[in-house]
Order: C-alpha cells, then structure tokens, then sequence
C-alpha cells in the first residue's frame, strides 16, 4: 500500500486491514486524495474511495473544499453501480471522519 493509500486508510476509506498509526491532519488527507487520483483505483478501492470523498464533502464541506479538486467529485460520482454498497461505505467513512476532523 503507498504511503498516500495508507494515509486515507487512517483517515477512514472504508478497506479492509487493521488502522494503525496516527490519525492524519485533514491537509494530509487532501494531498493523499490528489495523489491517489493521479492514477485512480478501480474496483472496490475506487468504491471505497468515492464513498469517503462522497461522506467529506457532504458533513465536512468546508475542509473537502479548501483541500480536494472538484473533480474528485466527478470521479467519485461514476463509481457506484450499487446504491446499497455506496450507503454501506459511506456510513462507514462518516464514523471515522467524524472521529477526525
């Protein structure tokens, strides 16, 4: 995992695995996401992703704003093929940014 995955995995991208280290700053996350949509994910790791920038935007406007393109929005918005997935993942992203920022 790159060190900007590892970064969105602390902050709450809903993957699997064990969260460990420090709970990166909301400038940390913001630099992760520009880095990992250099080269997008796909699959379950774009589903996951799209669901965290999806819960950021939407309960912590202000940060996701100043920190993340608007385009991250546009990709996020083509990732989901299942609603019920998408809820899952976001409900999920939203309790561990809530515990952040």
């Amino acid at each position: 995992m790159s060190v900007a995955w590892q970064i969105l995995h602390r902050a709450g991208v809903p993957l699997t695995g064990t969260r460990s280290g420090p709970a990166p700053s909301a400038a940390e996350m913001g630099a992760a996401v520009r880095e990992v949509l250099r080269d997008p994910p796909r699959g379950r790791e774009a589903e996951a992703l799209a669901a965290f920038l999806f819960a950021w935007h939407q309960h912590f406007f202000t940060s996701f704003e100043t920190l993340v393109d608007a385009g991250a929005l546009e990709w996020a918005a083509r990732q989901f093929s299942d609603d019920n997935r998408y809820l899952k993942l976001r409900r999920i992203a939203i309790a561990h940014l809530a515990e952040i920022l």
